[in-house]
C-alpha cells in the first residue's frame, strides 16, 4: 500500500471520490462504515442512489461539479440503511486538471455521532470525579457508626425472648445495616483498594471467564452468548480483576435485558476510523492503537430518559441504586480506556468498551 492509499485508509472521516458523471470512484473503510456497505459493492453508483435516503448529500455533490466549487454543511442528520440517524459534517470540493477541468469530485464525511457520545462520557466522568470523593469521605465515615449500630442491634436481639415482638423490629435494623453496607462498598468499588495491579494479559481470558461464570450460575440457561472474537488482537496490559467486574457487570446487564431464548453477543475488534484521541484519556504513558470490546443483547435497549447515563444513582431498575454503569465506566477510565453506549440497528442495548493497546501494537 502506497502512502496516498495509507493515508485514505487511516482517515476517521469517510471519503468518497467521484467522477465528472457523480458516480463512486473509490471510498475507505470510514467510508464503508457509514454507508453499511463494501467499496466493491458500491463502485460505480451514482450519488443519487448511494444517498438515495439523504438526497442533501448527493446534492451537494451535485452542485460541486456543475459550479466547480467548494461547499460545506454541518449539522446534517444522516439515515443509514439500517435506520440510525447519524450526525454529520460534510464538505465537498471539485477535483480539476491543471487546465481547470472538472475530473470529479471529494466528499469527505465527519462521523460527529461517536465524538457527541463521547463528549458526554467525559461529562460524565466529571461526575464520577465527584462520586470518587463521596467514596473516600462519606463512606469511610459512615462505615465506623454503621458497625456500632449492628453490633448493638445484635446484642439487643440476643437479650430478647423468642417470642417478643421486638424481635421483628431488631432483625428489620440488621438487615437494613447490611442494605446500607452494601451501598457503601458500591461506591467504594469504583475506587482502586491499594496499588491497582496491571499486567499484560488476553482479553478473551477475561471475557471467557466472566461467560463461563455466567454460564454456570445456571441462571442464562434459556440464553444463547455468541463469542465472536477476532484471534488476531493482541495483548493489553490492564487490572485482570478490575477488567472482570468490568464485563461481569455489563454482561449481567445484557442478561437481565435480554428476552428468554434470545441471543448475548460478545465482540472483539480493532476499530476501524475511531479517533483514538478522543477515546482515550490523557495520561503520561504512550499510548498505540485500540481494542473495542461491544456486548450486545436483544431487549428493549437504553432508555432515552437516561440522557448522561450513566450517571450516578441513575436506574430504571426497581431494586437498583444507579451505580453498576458509573462503577464500571470509572475502572475503564482508570485503564485510561473510555465506554459509549448505544442501542442496536433493530433494537436492543450495544456498549462499546474502548481500552488501550501498547505502542506499536
Amino acid at each position: 500500500m502506497n502512502l496516498e492509499s495509507h493515508l485514505i485508509a487511516s482517515l476517521f472521516e469517510g471519503i468518497f471520490l467521484f467522477d465528472a458523471q457523480a458516480r463512486l470512484l473509490r471510498t475507505n473503510p470510514s467510508g464503508e462504515r457509514i454507508l453499511g456497505r463494501s467499496e466493491r459493492a458500491l463502485a460505480g453508483t451514482p450519488a443519487d442512489d448511494l444517498f438515495s435516503e439523504n438526497p442533501e448529500l448527493a446534492e451537494l455533490v451535485r452542485v460541486s461539479l456543475e459550479e466547480s466549487r467548494a461547499l460545506v454543511h454541518s449539522g446534517l442528520e444522516y439515515v443509514s440503511a439500517g435506520g440510525k440517524v447519524m450526525h454529520l459534517s460534510v464538505s465537498v470540493s471539485p477535483l480539476q486538471e491543471p487546465d481547470g477541468t472538472i475530473i470529479g469530485a471529494a466528499l469527505l464525511v465527519r462521523d460527529e455521532t461517536m465524538l457527541k457520545d463521547i463528549d458526554r462520557s467525559r461529562r460524565r466522568a466529571d461526575q464520577l470525579a465527584t462520586l470518587e470523593v463521596m467514596n473516600l469521605g462519606m463512606a469511610h465515615e459512615i462505615k465506623n457508626p454503621l458497625g456500632g449500630i449492628k453490633g448493638a442491634a445484635q446484642l439487643l436481639k440476643s437479650d430478647l425472648g423468642e417470642d417478643s415482638p421486638l424481635l421483628e423490629y431488631s432483625d428489620v435494623i440488621l438487615r437494613e445495616v447490611d442494605r446500607i453496607d452494601g451501598l457503601l462498598e458500591g461506591l467504594l468499588a469504583a475506587h482502586p483498594k491499594g496499588e491497582v495491579h496491571f499486567e499484560e494479559l488476553n482479553i478473551h481470558e477475561v471475557l471467557n471467564e466472566v461467560l463461563n461464570l455466567l454460564e454456570l450460575s445456571g441462571e442464562t440457561s434459556d440464553l444463547k452468548f455468541s463469542r465472536l472474537f477476532d484471534p488476531s488482537l493482541p495483548a493489553i496490559r490492564g487490572d485482570r480483576n478490575g477488567l472482570t467486574q468490568v464485563f461481569l457487570n455489563l454482561l449481567k446487564n445484557a442478561v437481565e435485558a435480554s428476552p428468554p431464548g434470545s441471543e448475548v453477543i460478545v465482540r472483539t475488534l480493532i476499530p476501524v476510523g475511531t479517533p483514538r484521541g478522543h477515546l482515550i484519556s490523557t495520561g503520561a504513558r504512550p499510548k498505540g492503537g485500540v481494542l473495542e470490546v461491544d456486548v450486545m443483547d436483544l431487549g428493549k435497549g437504553f432508555d432515552p430518559a437516561a440522557g448522561e447515563f450513566p450517571a450516578p444513582f441513575f436506574t430504571t431498575k426497581p431494586k437498583g441504586v444507579g451505580l453498576g454503569l458509573a462503577i464500571t465506566e470509572q475502572i475503564i477510565r482508570n485503564h485510561e480506556g473510555a465506554m459509549v453506549l448505544d442501542n442496536r440497528e433493530g433494537g436492543g442495548a450495544l456498549v462499546r468498551v474502548f481500552l488501550p493497546l501498547n505502542k506499536g501494537d
